[in-house]
């Protein structure tokens, strides 16, 4: 489908000038089920089912580990034929202290605490000290979508910062962290992965994925889980994952993800429920939700560089536009964590990605709690608890009318 603007949100002015030159681009196709073209279907099934694979003590599962298998988080969403990789209730710790000075500490051996242990050893969590009394918890994001995300150029998600301040007179602006290429060391690239926005690449994303929820080491993450601290050996050499350039799990899961279509929209059939919909498309941006919420981006075009030219973007993910409703960038918006995790600046303390709300709809159907930790258990709640940065549009939403509000919740509900 080809697409110029979207069908119930306009493009802000900035996205505008920033992709003048990509006036017509295809839609990235959006699908619970079906790839997007980037592997052969042969590809993708061996992708399929080495992410669903569940490792063993014998394979290089760690003593002390999340989950098994890259699907136990990352789960299909409910019905059909859904292809695994979406959101789900497994939730990570991560832990430490507050100093004299009020400095953050992680806990001893960093800020992710493990909660599961193979055979009779103790999980980490259950030896986990109760001085390291600053803990967060951070939900399962999903992974739809991602092969687009990673797609968008380093330029465009800072134009998007700059921009976000121009507009709100300096009081909104991501943070853009420029953030280590794994496959590329001494090189950076903006974030744009995870709750602290500390991945750019996909490849990088999988391989710490991999060490910290399973606990299995790759030449882009050779070291294994420790237990607070002190060294742990599982007995199998290092690294575990071994084949390809880069761990041949590794690189059979990040080409996974960057075949997994968009997520898909939950529009209605009746032309009443649509025209409401489009109402609250309208509200959503007349409430200031949009700075952050991006409805629309535009990926590199095909053959170009990304993730510091680790990654040409193929046919299949470049020229396309996409709606995450998201901008990858770190905002104080009220909500965010108290923990400090590694490699982030002092000052992005509090701060948190802004939730990509595309999937939204999906996710609600399923009963799944919002916000970064889950602690909110309804839409209205979810926009109600932000603060700081985000204030005035809470307050924009509040002022509503009863009517207002459900049109534009039922917009979210949609996407």
């Amino acid at each position: 489908m080809v697409n110029r603007i979207s069908i119930f949100v306009a493009l802000p002015t900035f996205v505008l000038a920033c992709f003048c030159s990509n006036a017509w681009t295809q839609d990235a196709p959006g699908s619970f089920e079906l790839q997007n073209g980037f592997l052969s279907q042969k590809q993708f099934d061996a992708a399929k089912q080495d992410f669903e694979e569940v490792q063993t003590s014998k394979t290089g599962l760690g003593i002390h580990f999340n989950e098994s298998s890259c699907a136990h988080c990352h789960l299909a969403p409910p019905g059909g034929r859904h292809l695994p990789g979406g959101s789900g209730p497994v939730t990570e710790l991560r832990a430490g202290y507050l100093a004299r000075n009020n400095e953050f500490v992680p806990a001893p051996g960093g800020t992710l605490i493990t909660t599961k242990a193979v055979g009779g050893a103790t999980p980490e969590v259950n030896l986990l000290s109760s001085s390291q009394n600053v803990r967060d918890r951070f939900i399962t994001t999903s992974l739809f979508g991602t092969g687009f995300v990673e797609c968008v150029a380093d330029d465009v998600l800072r134009r998007v910062a700059r921009d976000q301040a121009k507009r709100s007179d300096g009081r909104i602006q991501g943070i853009v962290r420029e953030v280590p290429i794994l496959e590329a060391p001494g090189r950076t690239a903006v974030g744009r992965f995870g709750w602290a926005s500390q991945h750019a690449s996909l490849l990088s994303f999988a391989a710490e994925a991999y060490r910290n929820e399973l606990g299995v080491t790759s030449p882009l993450e050779p070291d294994d889980n420790t237990l607070l601290g002190d060294p742990v050996d599982d007995g199998v050499p290092d690294p575990e994952d071994t084949g390809g350039k880069f761990g041949h799990d590794v690189e059979l899961f990040a080409g996974f993800m960057r075949a997994l279509s968009a997520p898909p929209r939950r529009l209605p059939s009746a032309q009443k429920d649509r025209k409401e919909i489009e109402e609250g498309s309208k509200l959503f941006e007349s409430t200031g939700c949009r700075a952050c919420h991006l409805p629309e981006l535009v990926t590199a075009n095909q053959g170009e560089w990304v993730d510091a030219k680790t990654f040409r973007v193929p046919k299949a993910l470049g020229h396309k536009t996409f709606h995450p409703y998201g901008d990858f960038l770190l905002h104080d918006i009220g909500t965010g964590p108290s923990v400090l995790r590694e490699g982030m600046p002092l000052q992005t303390r509090g701060q948190i990605r802004t939730a990509a709300l595309w999937g939204l709809g999906t996710r609600l159907a399923n009963g799944e709690a919002l916000l970064h930790d889950g602690s909110a258990r309804s839409l209205e709640d979810a926009i109600q608890r932000h603060t700081n940065t985000a204030a005035t549009e809470a307050e924009k939403f509040r002022r509503l009318s009863e009517r207002d509000r459900a049109r534009m919740l039922k917009f979210l509900q949609s996407l």
